[in-house]
């Protein structure tokens, strides 16, 4: 298997254009073009994304037993998603969020976290069978999971000794948790991407380059550093040499899922074995793809018509 992923399963309730900063007044209406039921969070977003790109992917993580949990389970199932690894708990309701698209494309999010505290070093462990079958294992998201975060550096330390074959990426979320918690894990990560915002709150750097070398300074010397740079495209580094490539132009629906397709699309290339700068331009047309629609995946193109437009 290509890719497991692990974190955060997420029904997101897209309500465009909404405009938080402009509400209706009390006991006032405002219209919507849009308002749909679809999936999200890393674990929907990155994994559709790559089984969209041809890839072979296992979704691990929390829903609650609720319409919502089933919806997302069927949902993953349909698009040839391995959901053994999904769990079902009484305890709490499937994650869900609100995600207000405002005019333009951009978004801010009402978020119920739901089942995800819950995710503990038992959940995690229980998908190591499935781990063990794949390349990559991508964890998501950091600042998120708290039920596992400071416990992560001894959990990926026990994954790579069951699963030596397996490389692990992390992604983070905007605001991220304190860099502190952070340190601890990276030093057990292959690849580390987090967005501009994220790097610059992590590492007070406002240079890609200077980003990354904090970073480095907690990261082993041939893991890949990521650094998503929204409309100016990406900055990639291997610990011989680095690439910045530069953001596809498209007509912006929705940016929601963006950097998650980032991910996904970088994940699939490194998994076909592409150069740097080949990863970079097919990580950043996967993402432009995915702005050209509503919702996380909608917008994505199978991987031949992604490599033929890149």
């Amino acid at each position: 298997m290509d890719a497991a992923i692990f974190g955060l399963i997420v029904a997101d309730l897209i309500a465009s254009p909404m405009n938080p900063r402009d509400p209706p007044c009390s006991g006032g209406l405002a219209f919507l073009d849009t308002l749909a039921l679809t999936t999200g969070g890393n674990v929907c977003n990155v994994g559709l994304a790559m089984a969209k790109l041809g890839m072979k992917v296992a979704a691990a993580g929390m829903v609650g037993n609720d319409e919502l949990g089933r919806a997302i389970t069927s949902r993953l199932t349909q698009s040839g998603i391995d959901v053994a690894c999904v769990f079902a708990s009484e305890k709490a309701q499937t994650s869900a969020t609100v995600v207000a698209v405002e005019p333009g494309g951009e978004r801010c999010f009402f978020h119920n976290p739901g089942v995800t505290p819950l995710i503990d070093n038992k959940a995690f462990r229980k998908c190591f069978p499935v781990f063990r079958q794949c390349a990559w294992v991508q964890i998501g998201y950091f600042g998120l999971l708290p039920g596992i975060t400071s416990d992560l550096p001894d959990l990926l330390k026990e994954l790579r000794a069951e699963s030596p074959g397996a490389k692990i990426a992390l992604d983070t979320v905007n605001p991220p948790a304190a860099p502190e918690l952070l340190w601890p894990i990276l030093p057990h990560v292959d690849l580390f991407a987090p967005s501009r915002t994220e790097a610059r709150e992590l590492t007070g750097e406002s240079k890609p380059e200077k980003m990354a070398a904090v970073f480095r300074s907690h990261m082993r010397p041939d893991a890949i550093i990521g650094i998503k740079l929204d409309k100016d495209g990406c900055y990639i580094e291997d610990g011989k040499r680095s690439v910045h490539a530069d953001a596809f132009k498209v007509n912006v629906i929705d940016t929601t899922g963006a950097g998650d397709t980032w991910f996904a699309g970088l994940l699939t290339a490194l998994r076909r074995e592409m150069s740097l700068e080949k990863a970079a331009r097919f990580a950043n047309r996967a993402a432009a793809d995915c702005c050209t629609a509503l919702g996380a995946s909608a917008g994505v193109k199978s991987f031949e018509e992604t490599m033929a437009r890149r």
